[in-house]
């Protein structure tokens, strides 16, 4: 779809950043997971936007089913 994102998504908490791909999903649906975030105590929820080939190669292994 036309309307989908797809991010590179750090979230730190505590001194401690994990980075997470967040794909195929609507900016709205976006928008409230960092919010989420943020109220679960998030300090920073950084977003980098990427394309949905760079994502797709991402998720490939774990999508594979080997």
């Amino acid at each position: 779809m036309k309307d989908e994102c797809f991010y590179k998504v750090k979230i730190t908490k505590q001194n401690k950043t994990e980075i997470y791909h967040w794909g195929y999903f609507k900016y709205k649906m976006i928008l409230d997971d960092v919010k989420k975030e943020y109220k679960d105590g998030a300090d920073v929820v950084e977003l980098e936007m990427i394309g949905q080939n760079e994502f797709d190669k991402i998720m490939k292994p774990y999508t594979s089913g080997h």
